[in-house]
């Protein structure tokens, strides 16, 4: 099948939303593209490309990258696999925040979680410069002229520590004018943060006008203190979120018996037996745990797209059937009552 054919059936499954203050439509599911930047383990550029396609042919149509990302592997294939797809279609995003050096000759290449990394040493940088740097490299890596979402990536104590308040601070005052200006210029069309905690959405929304924020690992069964207010916030003042790693690196994928990642490292015992916990609410109602993972992010209004990893074609047909998988609603009310989810207001 040609990367651009859909059958009636997967056209009628993916379904779209609107980034509330810019009026981009979104798919619900999007393609995180971490994985084909060899995150974890290699895979080789025909996979990578073919990934792609598989996804397009499922409906997705929002895909994001970074250059974190293999170091720049990941946008270099994603921009080759996405040329031979309409561009009218699609909806690209890119992050900024990290600059990529070239390593000294012979130098050993720190992958950072990703296998067979290109030969870049990633450098913090938060500035104006920084940013408009970052934003026209990715362009070249990519191969295209504009940026649909543009989002400054990893700003947070969780990955600055005691630098956090100083680089917050440049990346405020900086920085976000960079990315406000190429939005008014026409080449992106939404700002916002790629960030691990939605705290330091809640700190930048005092500071900014941003359109949206994706937040990973941290909207998901096992962490969802984001809806006891945050996304009453997000309602209010129309920023649209995107929720990313809704395994939480693997463990809702895998299940407590399993080996999946969680917050990109080792699960706990105690977030094991919390997992144990959903597995008998999801026995109880047949509900396969990775398709609540999938679909409860979902069931809030303010959250327009869930980024998931894919890799190969197998997965990603098993993404989707997750996605669509019929969950009756006393599943959602047994684990608000047995406190594994924060009562909100849902889509």
């Amino acid at each position: 099948m040609a990367p651009t054919e859909l059958s009636g059936v997967q056209r009628a499954i993916m379904k779209t939303r609107t980034i509330d203050s810019s009026g981009i439509q979104i798919s619900e599911l999007g393609f995180g593209a971490a994985g084909i930047g060899n995150l974890y383990r290699p895979i080789d550029n025909a996979h990578a490309l073919e990934a792609v396609h598989e996804a397009w042919r499922q409906g997705v149509r929002y895909f994001d990258t970074a250059p974190h990302y293999g170091a720049g592997l990941s946008e270099r294939r994603l921009g080759l696999a996405l040329q031979e797809l309409p561009r009218e279609e699609q909806l690209l995003s890119t992050k900024v925040g990290r600059m990529l050096e070239p390593l000294a000759s012979n130098a050993p290449v720190d992958g950072e979680g990703f296998a067979q990394a290109a030969p870049f040493i990633r450098r913090y940088d938060y500035s104006y410069d920084g940013v408009m740097r970052s934003f026209e490299d990715s362009l070249q890596r990519l191969g295209v002229g504009r940026i649909d979402i543009l989002l400054m990536h990893d700003i947070g104590r969780l990955t600055h520590g005691d630098a956090h308040d100083e680089i917050f601070r440049t990346a405020m005052e900086s920085g976000f004018k960079a990315m406000t200006e190429l939005r008014d210029q026409g080449l992106v069309k939404a700002i916002g943060l790629g960030v691990n905690e939605w705290q330091v959405c809640d700190e930048a929304m005092n500071h900014t006008d941003f359109d949206c924020f994706m937040v990973a690992n941290c909207f998901t069964l096992l962490e969802n203190g984001i809806t006891e207010r945050f996304t009453d916030r997000c309602r209010r003042e129309r920023v649209s979120l995107i929720v990313a790693a809704p395994f939480n690196s693997g463990v809702l994928a895998k299940g407590s018996s399993g080996s999946g990642h969680y917050f990109y490292g080792d699960t706990p015992a105690d977030v094991i037996e919390r997992v144990k916990g959903l597995e008998a609410v999801c026995r109880e109602y047949a509900v396969p745990l990775p398709a609540a993972a999938v679909q409860f992010p979902l069931r809030h209004d303010c959250v327009k797209s869930v980024v998931i990893g894919m890799t190969d074609d197998a997965r990603i047909r098993q993404n989707i059937d997750w996605y669509a998988h019929p969950i009756p609603t006393e599943f959602w009310h047994t684990l608000t009552d047995k406190g594994f989810i924060r009562p909100g207001r849902e889509a």
